[in-house]
């Protein structure tokens, strides 16, 4: 199914994700790695997208990359300048128990004490 306001579909199974707090900065940085699929095609993209959210001011920064075939000598990821999809997963990660944890370690939620035993990219 796509995703709403895309010609995408994110194939959420295949995302990678991590969050770590910047104390000194009182945000959350955020690290995905998704595949996605334009619709009316069979195979799919891989996506890397950084994002930084911040307490007062929500999403402060962000970056998105798209995995480009390997040449000898060039990069294997070029800016892509997808927005949607750092729209969307930021809004996937704000509903993980990942979110959660990382939140309670900036004081951003009362109760910090969420065990991440279970996969944080299950909804």
């Amino acid at each position: 199914m796509p995703d709403p306001g895309t010609r995408s579909n994110i194939l959420w199974d295949t995302m990678k994700l991590s969050a770590e707090p910047l104390r000194g900065r009182g945000g959350v940085l955020v690290v995905a790695q998704v595949r996605v699929q334009e619709i009316g095609r069979k195979d799919s993209d891989e996506y890397r997208i950084n994002f930084e959210l911040n307490r007062h001011h929500g999403l402060v920064s962000h970056d998105t990359e798209v995995r480009v075939p390997a040449k000898a000598d060039g990069p294997h990821w070029r800016y892509s300048g997808r927005r949607d999809l750092v729209v969307a997963v930021k809004h996937r990660f704000l509903e993980t128990q990942l979110y959660t944890y990382v939140a309670g370690q900036l004081g951003w939620v009362p109760d910090s004490s969420v065990e991440r035993v279970h996969a944080p990219l299950d909804p």
